[in-house]
């Protein structure tokens, strides 16, 4: 029962960091508006560019994000279709962890508090919760 809970559960980890991956990637300029991120973070104010428009920095640097999303999008659906059982609980602390300090860091970004903060964070909340649920299933399953 825990390697089906855990492979499950890293599924669902993947999609979400794909979906992530690739929203950052086509639209960044939608992912600063969803964290309410400042837009002109990065941004020369002698160069006369808009206040409203978000600095290429800026942008370049979720882009850049949305990239390392595919790592663990790729990794998770391997690790629980080839991996046994001791490797599926390594991964799931390691994915705890990562989910946990996603929903951290979400919370804090710099910027004003957004609805699409607020999801971000819960989601990663909320895969770390059931991340350490299959992890504390060990000793009962065994």
């Amino acid at each position: 029962m825990l390697v089906q809970r855990a492979a499950l559960i890293l599924r669902l980890a993947a999609v979400f960091f794909f979906s992530t991956g690739v929203a950052l990637l086509v639209r960044p300029d939608l992912g600063v508006t969803i964290l309410g991120l400042n837009p002109t973070l990065g941004m020369n104010p002698t160069l006369g560019t808009s206040s409203t428009a978000a600095s290429s920095q800026l942008l370049w640097s979720l882009r850049a994000l949305g990239l390392s999303f595919f790592i663990p999008a790729l990794l998770a659906p391997l690790v629980a279709a080839f991996v046994g059982e001791r490797g599926l609980r390594q991964s799931a602390a390691g994915m705890a962890f990562i989910c946990l300090g996603i929903g951290f860091w979400s919370l804090m970004a710099p910027g004003a508090l957004a609805v699409g903060k607020i999801v971000v964070s819960v989601m990663g909340f909320a895969l770390s919760a059931s991340f350490f649920y299959v992890l504390r299933g060990r000793r009962r399953n065994r």
